[in-house]
């Protein structure tokens, strides 16, 4: 009984998680021309990293990203489905290192967070300076990739994670 609550409740908070996501699409000024927008569709996804830990973490990022490529995914060449999507969501499981302090201490909360999502902006910007650089204009690919293009994003969603995730940190813990 207990394995079938906690696949369900994963698999509920990832198809919460593709809501948001999907959500985000519809907002032009939060939607990036080549793919990724400024979204809260990284919170369930911490929520079940720490429930459930590291390794459940990485499940359920890695599932929200191919549900993620499914539903809109932007491709331009097939190794950014690895960046940008394999790779940038799975990584968002690593904030269940912070699993024992995370639902009871602000601080592991926005650790996990600011972790995590760092992680998936460092998958991203790779993904740029190597699938994409054609966009860069002369800014050249690096910089394009890590400051101008993934940077405001990816900060608006960690910031809007943390906002957010504080602010229903202790009705969910209580749920969960």
């Amino acid at each position: 009984m207990k394995e079938t609550k906690r696949i369900t409740e994963i698999a509920i908070l990832i198809a919460v998680a593709g809501v948001l996501e999907a959500t985000s699409t519809f907002i032009p000024f939060l939607h990036m021309p080549q793919g990724g927008s400024a979204s809260l569709g990284m919170l369930p996804i911490f929520f079940v990293a720490y429930k459930y830990g590291v390794k459940d973490g990485l499940v359920a990022g890695f599932v929200f990203g191919i549900i993620n490529f499914a539903l809109g995914g932007f491709l331009i060449h097939w190794g950014s489905i690895f960046f940008d999507y394999i790779f940038a969501f799975t990584v968002l499981g690593v904030a269940g290192i912070f699993r024992n302090t995370a639902l009871i201490n602000n601080r592991s909360f926005i650790k996990g967070i600011a972790l995590a999502g760092f992680l998936r902006y460092l998958m991203h910007s790779i993904s740029g300076v190597l699938f994409f650089s054609q966009f860069a204009g002369t800014e050249g690919a690096f910089i394009y990739s890590f400051i101008i293009y993934n940077l405001p994003y990816m900060t608006i969603s960690v910031v809007l994670c943390i906002v957010v995730g504080l602010s229903i940190k202790d009705r969910i813990a209580n749920y969960l």
